[in-house]
């Protein structure tokens, strides 16, 4: 029987691979989150911890979307083309100073 949702939010990569990872050790995975869990664990590029404060510094200081800073750490651009190519630049007021700005705050955090 499905779980009942209680709430939603957008999470980022690392953060699935911890939420599935954790529920690996309490049971068993079903098909999709296994495979879920695989391309979390493939293409998460920092620690839990660092991507959800990385979320919120650029929710905060770049007034940024929850869902496009979602998108942004979970790709980790590392030049300001990578980061256009994620972030709609004419819908926002963020220069290409700022932008390099949220590209070296994500170089800074990569693992």
């Amino acid at each position: 029987m499905p779980k009942e949702i209680i709430s939603e939010e957008e999470i980022t990569l690392p953060q699935v691979k911890k939420v599935l990872t954790q529920r690996g050790k309490e049971g068993e995975l079903s098909f999709q989150q296994s495979i879920t869990l695989e391309h979390a664990t493939v293409f998460s590029k920092m620690a839990p911890a660092v991507s959800t404060k990385l979320v919120e510094k650029l929710i905060s200081s770049y007034d940024i979307s929850r869902s496009q800073a979602v998108q942004i750490v979970n790709i980790a651009p590392t030049t300001i083309e990578e980061l256009k190519s994620v972030y709609d630049t004419k819908m926002t007021n963020l220069t290409d100073e700022k932008l390099l700005e949220i590209v070296d705050l994500i170089i800074k955090n990569r693992s």
